[in-house]
This record gives structure tokens, C-alpha cells and sequence, in this order.
């Protein structure tokens, strides 16, 4: 058996073109991987607040938390111990404003801590999650590489393949499904050139 946690990033579910393209893939799995589902808008998730930054510290200077501080922690705990707890990951995550839905990037930042899902070392940073990633983006327009160079706009890619790198998972697959907001029956035909892509990505797991 294999674990895939599915992130899903966009508010609008079943309607947004990176959840569809996440069902393709979803699909495909083989048997024996299981899917942990996570949903970033329903999933409520805590704030890194004053209280949350303080017990950070502390635990990195090695300082006992007072139970407030207790609370905090134990909840971004249980989140990285979530995300740990995976074989491979697929996210599926819609441009917002040239990047990332703010969801996505509070989790990021509630997950992303030395000790927990990196190291630091004097070589550089060891990341504690591995396995690997399917990122799939879905864009309005188009935001891929122009004459071999990326696109300026495009702020999604090199933040999700750095913080990725940075806690160890690796190899990462970019699936990007672009011109979504062109008229609806051009639009849906997006999703047709991914569509045999994702299946063999997700024929590729081994279901153990």
C-alpha cells in the first residue's frame, strides 16, 4: 500500500479546472494507494499567529512552552505530521493574481519549519518529507515559458518546485492547464490536452 495526500487549493471544488484535472488523476490510481484528501478551504485551518510564532521559537531554543503556546504547536504538529505521513502528493493548485491561492500558502507556512520539515546543514537544507509530487496548475491564460525562458508572471512554478526542494520531496511533475478563461466550450477543451498525461502520471504509482 501507498499513501497520495491530494491537496486541493481551490474554493470552487468541482468547478475549478485544477480540481477536474486532479479527478483525471485521481481516477487513474491503481488499486492499493489510498487517498488522504485534504481541502484547504474546508479545512479550517489555524492561524500562525503571535502565540503560534512564540512557541516556534522556543522550541528552537529549547525553552518549555506555557499551555497556550502548548496548543498552538501541538496543531502545526499535527499538520506536518499529516503531511509526512505521505508517499507521493498531488496538488492542485488554480493561479491566483500570478501565484498561489493564499490557502495554499498558509499552509505552507504553518508546515515549513527547521526541525520538522527541513534541517539546516552547512551544505545547504535537508528536507524530512520525500517522496514525490504532481502539481497540477490551472491558469486563465497562458504562463508557460516564452523562448525558453520562463514567464515573468509566473510566480506559481518557482515558489511550489523551492519549497518542495526545500523539504525533500522530489521528483516533482508540473501538469499546467492553461487558457481556462477563454469562452466555455474552449475553455473545457483545455482539459482534454492533459487528460492522457495524467492518467499514465497516476498509472505510474506503484499501489504496492
Amino acid at each position: 500500500m501507498s499513501a497520495l495526500l491530494y491537496i486541493e487549493c481551490s474554493p470552487r471544488r468541482a468547478d475549478s479546472f485544477s480540481s477536474q484535472a486532479a479527478a483525471i488523476y485521481l481516477d487513474a490510481l491503481p488499486k492499493g494507494v489510498t487517498v488522504e484528501h485534504l481541502d484547504l478551504f474546508a479545512a479550517n485551518l489555524p492561524e500562525f499567529d503571535a502565540v503560534a510564532a512564540a512557541a516556534k521559537y522556543k522550541v528552537m531554543g529549547g525553552k518549555p512552552l506555557n499551555p497556550a503556546e502548548e496548543s498552538a504547536w501541538s496543531k502545526v504538529i499535527a499538520l506536518v505530521d499529516g503531511f509526512k505521513a505521505a508517499d507521493h502528493y498531488l496538488i492542485a493548485a488554480p493561479m491566483w493574481n500570478f501565484g498561489v491561492p493564499y490557502k495554499l500558502k498558509q499552509y505552507i507556512d504553518l508546515i515549513t519549519h527547521p526541525g520538522l520539515t527541513f534541517i539546516p546543514r552547512p551544505d545547504g537544507m535537508e528536507g524530512l518529507a520525500g517522496g514525490d509530487a504532481v502539481v497540477i496548475y490551472s491558469r486563465g491564460g497562458n504562463y508557460g515559458p516564452k523562448d525558453g525562458q520562463p514567464d515573468p508572471y509566473d510566480h506559481q512554478s518557482p515558489y511550489l518546485q523551492a519549497w518542495l526542494e526545500l523539504v525533500g520531496v522530489s521528483p516533482v511533475v508540473e501538469v499546467a492547464v492553461e487558457g481556462t478563461m477563454r469562452p466555455p466550450a474552449g475553455a473545457q477543451n483545455r482539459l482534454d490536452g492533459v487528460r492522457v498525461r495524467l492518467k499514465e502520471l497516476a498509472a505510474g504509482i506503484d499501489g504496492g
